[in-house]
């Protein structure tokens, strides 16, 4: 739990494992340890009605869904972001990206532009075409299909290796719905776009975890999923 706070506190997306002898055993992934933290959490929900309200109220400030089940969780959860996050209300993403560096290229871009960018950035790039967001290109994206491949970057589009139409959500999405539906999805970044398709930029787990609660609040989280 400690680790995982420090991982918070300092904007850590990885951190570390090292034994008594400073030798490196492991490194700590926060998305990972946060998609374990819910799944757990969720698990603790099935074992009693009780025992359902404590974990989705240890949930609150992880949670967001739609619909029914939105309904149900806020009731459940009413009073669980006070709990957890000191009465913080879940702000959208449209005001996590007010801002924020954009990291949109075209098509044709060549890769050692978007890499610059993305760097500067810190953030995956969004590909756009005539207005419509047509793929997304992460740090990972870099490393597995262009340096390990040896493409010259120079020579080489963003399309060209790029992930085609990828998902995105609303600005009007709430930073809690966001860390949910990565959760579900197994994603790392988010694009975010208009419902007229206007491009607005990328969310990443990290932009969630630092807009949705301070270290205290993740603490109770991470210590009750290892409970």
């Amino acid at each position: 739990t400690d680790a995982l706070v420090t991982m918070v506190e300092n904007h850590f997306r990885h951190l570390p494992v090292t034994d008594d002898n400073g030798a490196v055993v492991g490194v700590l992934d926060i998305a990972k340890c946060l998609n374990d933290a819910i799944t757990k959490l969720e698990k603790q929900k099935d074992k009693s009605s009780s025992a359902a309200e404590d974990a989705v109220k240890q949930m609150a400030s992880l949670q967001g869904a739609g619909g029914a089940q939105a309904a149900a969780l806020q009731q459940l959860l009413g009073p669980l972001l006070s709990q957890a996050f000191g009465g913080q209300s879940s702000p959208t993403l449209r005001t996590i990206l007010a801002g924020k560096l954009s990291t949109i290229a075209s098509p044709g871009t060549n890769l050692q532009e978007v890499g610059s960018m993305m760097a500067e950035a810190r953030k995956a790039a969004l590909v756009v075409d005539n207005g419509k967001l047509i793929g997304i290109f992460g740090f990972k994206d870099m490393m597995s299909r262009a340096i390990a491949k040896e493409l010259p970057l120079e020579l080489t589009s963003v399309s060209s290796v790029m992930t085609p139409n990828p998902e995105s959500v609303s600005p009007d999405t709430t930073v809690l719905e966001a860390l949910q539906i990565m959760h579900d999805n197994r994603f790392l970044t988010l694009p975010v776009c208009e419902d007229n398709g206007r491009v607005l930029g990328v969310v990443d787990v990290m932009d969630c975890v630092y807009a949705s609660g301070g270290a205290d609040g993740w603490r109770s989280i991470f210590a009750s999923a290892m409970e």
